[in-house]
């Protein structure tokens, strides 16, 4: 959700930036692209550190199982990681 709200920021403030001409009085609409497009930046890398720390809290499990054959001479061992 924040991915696509940085860049639905980004894009907007590069419009305003670079595609607009329009001047309006006592308003300053390329400082405004600037400030949307700084804060479509923070908000990707708000999303970056959070994809980081859910992928990291992941927790893997392995689990290891010995067969014994009857005999005792043989094994065989089983690993899962879940």
């Amino acid at each position: 959700m924040l991915a696509a709200l940085g860049i639905v920021l980004i894009v907007a403030g590069a419009i305003l930036t670079f595609a607009v001409d329009r001047q309006a009085e006592g308003f300053d609409i390329n400082a405004v692209g600037w400030i949307l497009m700084a804060g479509g930046a923070l908000a990707l890398l708000a999303a970056l550190i959070q994809a980081v720390a859910w992928s990291g809290s992941r927790g893997f499990k392995s689990h290891t199982e010995r067969h014994v054959s009857g005999d005792g001479g043989s094994y065989v061992e089983e690993k899962r990681v879940s």
